[in-house]
Parts: structure tokens; sequence; C-alpha cells
């Protein structure tokens, strides 16, 4: 039975519905294929008693370089790093920056 349930485990990281989305606006084109995505957070702080805003930086690899500065996007962890800081991978724009 342990077997069976360790398949059934990895089959469902694997699938579709384990995937982590991010949605965040372009800030940088860094180099050939990357962009860096600032992705926005809320925290709650016990102490504090409030809501307090987290900024998170991803490197996200764009293949066919269709990204440009302030567009709006959805981000999708690729499940392994593509390079050093690199482990996210574009899933889609959801709106571009008006020119």
């Amino acid at each position: 039975e342990s077997a069976l349930l360790l398949r059934a485990r990895n089959r469902a990281l694997e699938s579709e519905e384990m995937v982590k989305y991010f949605f965040g606006h372009v800030i940088k084109k860094s180099s050939a294929k990357t962009i860096k995505v600032l992705v926005n957070n809320f925290v709650f702080n016990k102490r504090a008693g409030r809501r307090l805003k987290v900024s998170t930086k991803l490197l996200t690899h764009d293949p066919e370089e269709t990204c440009n500065v302030g567009d709006f996007v959805k981000v999708r962890h690729s499940g392994e790093k593509i390079s050093k800081r690199k482990a996210h991978v574009l899933h889609e724009i959801i709106r571009r920056q008006e020119q």
C-alpha cells in the first residue's frame, strides 16, 4: 500500500493543479529571455495588528521575449531551477502596458 500511495502522491505533485502561480508587473528586461517581475503580497503582523505589504522580485524566463516593462503578467513556478537565480516561467500576459 505504501508504494501505491507514494506513486499517487508523485502524480499529484506533477499535475498542473500543484503548480504555484504568481501575478505581478514586469519591472525590468534583464537579459536575453529574462524578465524581472515584482510580486506584491500581504502578511498579517500579529504584534502590530495590521497587514504589511511584502514585495518579491522574481527572475522569470520569457522564451519568446514578448514582455515589455509595465506589463501585468501571470508567472508559474517551473518546478526546477532554470539558472542560478531563475526558477519561474512566464505563463501569460494579462494586460499590456499602453504606450
